[in-house]
């Protein structure tokens, strides 16, 4: 869609997401994926990724599938989050799809998995889409 390169565009111009280093890919209509190095910045005693890093990365995934169908901006309003698995291994990735899409709310599922693909971290969201 043509809509793809600006949203990716969006996304990495966030300053904060920029910051983490995190990568946003499109993979089609209400679904993305994000994924951040796994590296000391990240990390919180016990060299495991921090919750806080784990939260952001879904956030983003989360974010950026809704703006695949919203097409304006969106903020996060609920985020039920899961963790499964310490994360002490990269590249980390946060797999997102919209379950039900609205006019404004979109419920969306995000799994998080380590460099070794097991399944780490789940998450549940509502995003608010500005019209």
């Amino acid at each position: 869609m043509d809509d793809y390169p600006m949203i990716e565009k969006l996304i990495m111009n966030d300053p904060f997401i920029n910051y983490l280093g995190i990568k946003v890919r499109i993979l089609g209509d209400g679904r993305a994926e994000a994924t951040v190095d796994f590296k000391k910045e990240l990390m919180r005693s016990g060299e495991i990724m921090n919750g806080g890093a784990i939260a952001s990365l879904i956030d983003t995934a989360g974010g950026t599938a809704v703006l695949t169908l919203s097409k304006s901006n969106q903020v996060t309003v609920n985020l039920n989050l899961n963790f499964l698995k310490a994360i002490d291994n990269g590249p980390v990735k946060a797999v997102a799809e919209v379950t039900k899409p609205g006019n404004r709310i979109f419920y969306v599922d995000v799994k998080v998995y380590d460099g070794k693909s097991n399944l780490c971290a789940h998450a549940t969201g509502v995003w608010y889409a500005f019209r």
